[in-house]
């Protein structure tokens, strides 16, 4: 910690002055509703204590604790020892009423709950942040958690919070998910676990490894425990789309991505009473994400500045056509993502109070190590004939000469050059944050309320994104032969290919030229972050009736650092927010429970957001006038909203039950950017671009980040599960979401908040004996808005269902075999252009087919051993 903490705990004890007051005229507002038992042990903490098997018996454990919960939550539970329902954690958290995930290159990468957008979920592990940098060149900075780094096998359970507690960390407006791993004194000694699986991809069409293996001690005492950890995974990825950038053109391209991902854990805990426990948990994570963008663009012959004649037209951009020139293109890189967590827990329990106590450090690194671009070097070669037609909902082709003769797949201009500048480049990131929380909870005898319950954290955190241009030996050669390193790709949304030149080639010859290399400070990007909060909330419980109410203190100081030259410059801003909160239980018969939830809530802006000086894309690209400088700023207000809840909820069963809530939240603060096109590099707002431009790159679009308008989202959920003596058992969810804003929010002027579908929904089925237990499952959201700075824009994703399986056998007590089918059906993405006014000659405008990406099939074989 540095020392800004003394300072910290000032500020931590006057704004608990405030928040005491402010609870007491709560308390005096809400004593007549009040709830919660004297003694709260949160009915959460005991899903650890109950070694769950079996798929019936995960759901009647989750489903026992939503019912017993002061709080709308719902839970997802490992099945046992390493059987977490989906490979990918948010793969399970979709299955979720009101939960719906995004995808990067197919696999689950963060989550939106309830049309809130996956900026505004908070995700916390062990009920505390991690820091995440990501590993793709086009991720910014966020806030959310990178579900791909987090490997399914350490986890114990997820709760999923809709309404919101004064204890609870802040920063979820949709919601926020908690993951829990395990501890070694709630696990019999001498717990052993490992398993080893294969995955076969139908776009890579080869197995990876997957290994994973546990072992848990404790003494005969129950007083001390270890648990030690690890995962490690290997996978070929192979995303195969069509892609455009209009109007210039549009090719099929293909994306590989080769992952190895390995997870270490330790946890020591320690209990020398049955009063007092100490728990250190130490996490580290890792990726390897090489990857490369392979495409063959196929350039427009009837552009606004062109001779060619278009044959259709989609909303008053080109649609069929002639085609001009070819030109082959690869950008090899090499990336990483690395996250560790280092986190001491204390909690005791005294006559007739509770304290906790938690302190850590968590840090990353990650993002692009190495960058370069190759391609034909020439300004194209001539497509005799050709034409293209995207009016059938997507991109097609027709070379009836080829390329000077050669089909797309026998295309070879014989060598590539390396382009060299700004596309040759480092774009390491970092994440970091300290922290330091206590809490204090005291039974207390006040009519209705039970117990009162307080206390405060404090957080540092930084984060910082830098550009390195690699400097290069004037003599290297940069044209590299292609002759003896080729072989053919696949690519394309369609059965393309084209031409695959060996990645390591291309990275070996760029290797080979570089001398050293400088940092681009223009690109520098730091956020330093100061945080504060305290709370006080009350328990109550009466006859029937409980629940809690509370209100929670926040203040954060933040400041970005930049440089114009090589001069350092600091821009600064800070906020502070008072979020009241309130839960209610109403047992109307031992069955039938309502329940009611008011609170105010927020979710500070995402660090890419905030930083000050330019997010420069497009620059050196191969793409004319397609450069893009994105100005954020730290002052930027977080996103706040008004939510309320009610629901009912229907116990007909042990292991049956339905559900019905309404929501709805008024949300302000919404972070949008305005475009102020053809600015001249002379004319940007700050000055001092130091990368390298082509000639034909003269003029930018800049993106300045702005807090806009308020935002609405209303909607229901409807739930029904129920498990039968048979063994077979099924779960059904559906959620409505109705999650609009003014048209001047967005530069599409579309109402529609990012992320948010209005429909979505799970079917699930499953079957189970002592030998043998199957699950098939498919889930289902409508259309959404992916707004993305930058040339990938503001676009609608199409509707998107996936059909999953996963069984396994029991062959005896101890080995299990298992075998799990994902996206069974081969669901394609598709991402159209949707401005909401008359957008002429671009692919924004509303129906043009963008993007289009074929999504793998995965097939996951493996066995598994317990003792």
């Amino acid at each position: 910690m540095s020392t800004k903490l003394s300072d910290a705990i000032k500020t931590v004890n006057r704004a608990l002055i405030t928040c005491g007051s402010l609870g007491a005229m709560a308390f005096m507002s809400t004593a007549a509703m009040a709830q919660v038992s004297a003694e709260e042990q949160s009915a959460i903490d005991s899903i650890e204590e109950v070694q769950v098997l079996g798929i019936r018996a995960s759901i009647q454990k989750s489903m026992d604790v939503k019912r017993d919960s002061k709080s709308i939550v719902d839970v997802i539970t490992a099945e046992d020892m390493g059987k977490f329902p989906d490979k990918n954690v948010a793969e399970s958290l979709q299955r979720v009423p009101g939960v719906t995930i995004q995808r990067q290159f197919g696999e689950g990468a963060a989550v939106s709950i309830r049309g809130a957008g996956v900026d505004l979920t908070l995700t916390t592990l062990n009920g505390q942040n991690v820091a995440s940098t990501g590993w793709f060149v086009l991720d910014q900075a966020r806030r959310s958690f990178n579900y791909e780094l987090l490997p399914s096998e350490l986890v114990g359970n997820l709760e999923v919070y809709k309404s919101s507690r004064a204890d609870l960390l802040e920063g979820g407006v949709g919601g926020t998910v908690v993951v829990n791993t395990r501890k070694p004194l709630d696990l019999d000694a001498n717990t052993a676990y490992a398993s080893i699986e294969g995955g076969y991809g139908d776009d890579s069409e080869q197995w990876d490894p997957m290994l994973s293996g546990m072992y848990s001690f404790k003494n005969n005492e129950e007083t001390i425990g270890v648990m030690v950890s690890a995962v490690y995974q290997e996978r070929a990825l192979q995303r195969q789309g069509n892609e455009a950038f209009w109007e210039w053109g549009a090719g099929p391209v293909a994306f590989t991505n080769d992952r190895k991902r390995q997870a270490l854990t330790a946890t020591l805990q320690y209990q020398p009473t049955d009063s007092l426990e100490f728990a250190l948990n130490v996490m580290d994570m890792q990726m390897e994400a090489n990857n490369t963008n392979y495409a063959l663009w196929l350039t427009q012959a009837d552009t606004s500045w062109g001779s060619g004649t278009t044959t259709d037209w989609i909303d008053g951009t080109q649609a069929a056509g002639p085609l001009n020139v070819a030109y082959y293109q690869a950008r090899p890189r090499e990336a990483t993502m690395n996250s560790d967590v280092v986190d001491l827990e204390m909690n005791f329990h005294g006559d007739g109070f509770q304290v906790h106590a938690q302190v850590g450090s968590t840090n990353s690194t990650g993002g692009t190590d190495f960058e370069a671009v190759f391609d034909d070097g020439t300004g194209g070669t001539p497509i005799v004939g050709g034409t293209y037609d995207f009016t059938g909902g997507g991109q097609t082709w027709d070379l009836p000469n080829g390329i000077q003769g050669a089909s797309l797949s026998e295309y070879n201009p014989g060598s590539i050059v390396m382009g060299t500048g700004s596309a040759f480049n480092a774009t390491p990131k970092t994440d970091g944050e300290d922290y330091l929380q206590g809490d204090i909870e005291f039974d207390v005898d006040l009519g209705p309320i039970t117990s009162i319950k307080t206390g405060a954290r404090y957080a540092e955190h930084e984060t910082t994104s830098r550009q390195f241009q690699f400097t290069q030996d004037p003599t290297a050669n940069l044209v590299l032969d292609t002759s003896g390193i080729t072989s053919t790709l696949d690519v394309g949304a369609g059965g393309y290919s084209i031409l695959h030149v060996s990645d390591s080639a291309m990275k070996n010859l760029a290797r080979a030229s570089i001398t050293g290399r400088e940092e681009s400070l223009g690109s520098y990007s730091n956020v330093q972050e100061d945080n504060a909060a305290a709370y006080v909330m009350a328990n109550f419980e009466t006859d029937g009736i409980s629940g809690d109410f509370g209100v929670r203190y926040v203040q954060t100081e933040a400041s970005s650092i930049y440089y114009v030259g090589t001069e350092r410059r600091t821009e600064s801003g800070d906020y502070s927010e008072v979020l009241p909160s309130l839960n209610v239980k109403m047992d109307l018969t031992d069955e039938l429970i309502l329940r009611t939830s008011a609170a105010r809530v927020m979710a500070r802006p995402q660090y890419g957001d905030m930083y000050y000086n330019p997010d420069v894309r497009g620059a050196n690209d191969d793409l004319p006038s397609n450069q893009f400088y994105v100005l954020g700023s730290p002052g930027l207000l977080p996103y706040v909203a008004n939510q309320y809840d009610v629901g009912l909820e229907w116990y007909f069963d042990d292991s049956a039950m339905v559900s019905f809530a309404l929501f709805k939240k008024d949300v302000a603060n919404f972070v949008t950017f305005s475009n102020e096109e053809n600015v001249a590099t002379d004319d940007l707002p700050v000055p001092g671009f130091g990368g390298t431009l082509r000639p034909d790159e003269l003029e930018w679009t800049v993106q300045r980040k702005a807090n806009g308008n308020k935002g609405d989202i209303r909607g229901f959920e409807l739930q029904y599960q129920q498990s039968w003596d048979s063994g077979f058992g099924t779960i059904v969810n559906y959620t409505y979401t109705d999650a609009t804003t003014s048209e001047d929010s967005y530069t599409d002027r579309n109402e529609q908040l990012s992320d948010s579908s209005e429909h979505a929904y799970n079917l699930t089925g499953y079957y189970e004996n002592d030998m043998f237990q199957a699950r098939l499952s498919y889930n289902w959201r409508s259309e959404y808005m992916i707004r993305e700075v930058g040339s990938y824009g503001n676009r609608l994703h199409d509707d998107f269902g996936s059909l999953d399986f996963s069984s396994s056998m029991h062959v005896t007590d101890n080995i299990d075999l298992k075998l799990d089918v994902i996206n069974i059906t081969g669901e394609s993405s598709h991402q159209y252009g949707n401005n909401n006014y008359q957008t002429n000659y671009s692919g924004f405008a509303e129906g043009f087919p963008l993007y289009e990406y074929e999504q793998a099939r995965r097939i996951v074989l493996g066995a598994s051993v317990k003792f």
